[in-house]
């Protein structure tokens, strides 16, 4: 009888080791790989549960940033809000300025933030849960994004493999504001990088970036 209790056991562990789950843990965070990290370089594909996207810059054997593989066009703010100085001023950190936007605003009303917020899995279940770490989705700042279309060949040759939009000859707008009407925005031109102070409601392409 011990035996079959002990066996019972096993298997109840092993049934709860192999659950997924898409909520977030205490910190609110997309759940991560449970298995060891592997090793990726720049333009590598990232997969796991819940999560993929292309490396585009790498912190050591087993930390970096990626990118989404989708993109969409939408303006930074609506045009009532033009005149907002958010303070999302920072140049090197996209998720502490999108966090100084959920913190004081509606981001119904600045949709290039609310569509890379709206990627985290944890969000659907969690809406009035407003922080975001490097460990979710967030739209870059305008070094983070510089940095992007600097490694955007072996980028773009991963998702043009995999059949998704690539970044070549398009502007992206960063999370960063440069003035009460503007932000910057980020494009490649003749192999050097190129930040502009755009009105903030108008059009560019948006990409979602977070670590792994």
């Amino acid at each position: 009888m011990k035996n079959s209790y002990f066996v019972i056991a096993i298997l109840l562990f092993a049934l709860a080791s192999c659950k997924k789950t898409e909520t977030p843990s205490p910190g609110g965070n997309t759940p991560l790989p449970s298995h060891h990290d592997p090793v990726y370089n720049i333009g590598d594909y990232f997969s796991n549960d819940t999560l993929e996207g292309i490396v585009f810059l790498t912190y050591g054997a087993h930390n970096g940033l990626m990118v989404s593989l989708e993109e969409t066009n939408l303006p930074w703010c609506e045009p009532n809000y033009i005149n907002s100085l958010t303070g999302a001023t920072n140049p090197y950190d996209g998720w502490r300025n999108t966090n100084i936007l959920m913190s004081n605003y509606d981001l119904r009303h600045y949709p290039a933030i609310q569509w890379s917020h709206k990627r985290n899995t944890w969000h659907l279940v969690y809406y009035n849960y407003h922080h975001v770490s490097s460990n979710q989705w967030y739209v870059p700042s305008s070094s983070e994004l510089s940095k992007l279309l600097q490694n955007q060949t072996l980028v773009n040759a991963t998702l043009d493999s995999l059949g998704y939009p690539t970044l070549e000859d398009k502007t992206y707008w960063s999370s960063t504001e440069t003035g009460t009407r503007c932000a910057a925005t980020v494009r490649l031109q003749d192999g050097q990088i190129v930040i502009t102070d755009s009105l903030k409601n108008r059009e560019f392409f948006v990409r979602a970036i977070r670590a792994y």
